[in-house]
């Protein structure tokens, strides 16, 4: 079985709201106009309402007070208000998902401060348009819900395997699948049409690539993943993949740096987990 053949059939299990799927429609329509976009938005209140506190929170830091959809669209960009969009949205999707084989808690909290990470990495790399890296970070794990629901059996005996022999998960995926979560992850993005900005990025975190347009959003999701893991460690049991020290230099940031950027993460953990998962 491939990453492509996995996720042939999980569209039913895994899906994008009604409401994205037209903003995504709309974004890239030439003939779309901010009105245009704005409509669709506010034709789910629930999204209206998510995107508005999200542009308005401190930890995305607009500089002013903003109350409609369509002025969220002017001084984001149709670009950031996609991403912002595909946040709320990728979340709806997924969080009443249930497995056996995760905590489904401790699975988001893990991509949430991904997130928070990634974006602050992105900043202090001066990365435009940091939101794409807030949505890598919170959707790069996406592949091992695939693979939990879609090769439960395979997917437990590579975290038995993983603790008893002190490896990382993603090692023994290869082993015993032939591919990793990060693959899967990639094509699923991949079949939900989103930008190769978002796909590739997944993709490669992991094993990251020499050369390519999207070598250091990669970068960045790699060492937010790999920080991540490290700190989880005691608690889960399972051995974090080693560092890539060029991740790092491509960032232009050094080991000292990192540790600032996860305290400014955690910080913001409480608001982003607040915007993103409330009720209302």
């Amino acid at each position: 079985m491939t990453p492509q053949q996995l996720i042939l059939d999980v569209e039913g299990l895994f899906s994008l709201p009604e409401v994205y799927i037209k903003v995504r429609e709309a974004v890239n329509n030439p003939k779309s106009s901010i009105e245009d976009v704005a409509f669709i938005v506010n034709q789910d209140p629930h999204s209206a309402a998510r995107l508005l506190k999200m542009v308005n929170s401190s930890f995305f830091g607009f500089e002013t007070e903003i109350n409609t959809v369509t002025r969220a669209i002017t001084i984001t960009g149709l670009t950031q208000l996609h991403d912002l969009i595909l946040a709320t949205s990728a979340v709806r999707a997924f969080k009443g998902i249930a497995s056996e084989l995760v905590n489904m808690k401790d699975f988001w909290l893990h991509s949430v401060y991904c997130a928070a990470m990634a974006r602050i990495l992105a900043r202090k790399s001066n990365v435009i348009d940091s939101e794409r890296l807030f949505v890598c970070g919170l959707l790069h794990d996406l592949g091992h819900l695939v693979i939990y629901a879609k090769c439960p059996e395979l997917a437990g005996k590579v975290l038995v395997r993983a603790k008893q022999e002190n490896r990382p998960i993603v090692m023994l995926e290869k082993e015993v699948l032939g591919f990793d979560y990060a693959e899967v992850g990639g094509e699923l993005l991949k079949s939900w049409k989103l930008p190769p900005s978002l796909y590739e990025t997944v993709t490669n975190h992991v094993c990251l690539k020499a050369e390519g347009q999207f070598r250091l959003d990669a970068a960045i999701i790699h060492i937010a993943n790999i920080l991540v893991l490290q700190e989880a460690q005691p608690k889960t049991g399972f051995l974090a993949p080693n560092l890539d020290l060029h991740a790092l230099q491509m960032t232009g940031l050094n080991e000292e740096d990192l540790g600032s950027v996860k305290l400014e993460a955690k910080r913001a953990m409480a608001e982003i987990i607040s915007l993103l998962f409330s009720k209302n």
